[in-house]
């Protein structure tokens, strides 16, 4: 069963869980998830709306976040260290998190959705080190909100762009690439006779 299938089937709310269980079960794809809806949007099959995509997946990816967080609060390092690697969360990748969110908490939390792997792992670092909620839960539904219209977006320009090139392939495309390989012959044609020309001047003894 693939991606588009398994949105088209549970729609909005397939999508909610599924970026909600990115930070328990790591192999569930971010990125890939919002593109693929924003290229689903762009078709006459699925019918999202681009606003209610973002909101739907800006809240699963924060609820996600702060389930992440829960467990890094309430169980802290050792059940972490213990059970991570069942999650690919490794003691390695943990730590190598945690000292960047120590040097730059807030850019991490806010920049961190756009890392992959990162992004599953700080929310916990953020729990076991208790940044208080007030400043956690801002910030990660400001990041979440950016990440999604990002990757969204993203995939809608591909949808549109496909569509274009679907549509429009021979009476618009393809003379446009004749067009750029045209110009770009006709520059080298044009380029080297003028330094063919520059040549000969320099040869000329003058009079």
């Amino acid at each position: 069963m693939n991606l588009a299938h398994l949105i088209g089937t549970y729609g909005y709310f397939g999508l909610f869980v599924m970026l909600a269980l990115e930070y328990v079960i790591l192999v569930v794809p971010g990125e890939t998830t919002l593109t693929t809806v924003g290229i689903l949007s762009r078709t006459n099959v699925y019918h999202f709306h681009f606003l209610t995509l973002v909101l739907i997946s800006a809240l699963g990816t924060s609820t996600g976040a702060l389930f992440a967080y829960t467990i890094g609060r309430l169980f802290g390092r050792p059940v972490i260290y213990k059970y991570g690697k069942y999650v690919f969360l490794t003691e390695k990748r943990l730590e190598q998190s945690e000292t960047l969110f120590h040097r730059h908490t807030i850019l991490t939390l806010l920049i961190s959705k756009y890392i992959a792997v990162v992004r599953d792992i700080v929310p916990y670092i953020a729990g076991i080190n208790r940044v208080p909620l007030v400043r956690f839960i801002p910030i990660t539904l400001i990041s979440s909100f950016l990440w999604t219209a990002t990757f969204i977006g993203a995939g809608g320009f591909i949808g549109k762009l496909g569509a274009i090139v679907r549509n429009h392939w021979r009476t618009d495309i393809i003379p446009a690439v004749l067009v750029v390989v045209a110009a770009a012959i006709a520059y080298r044609m044009i380029h080297k006779k003028m330094r063919q020309l520059g040549v000969k001047r320099e040869d000329t003894p003058d009079v």
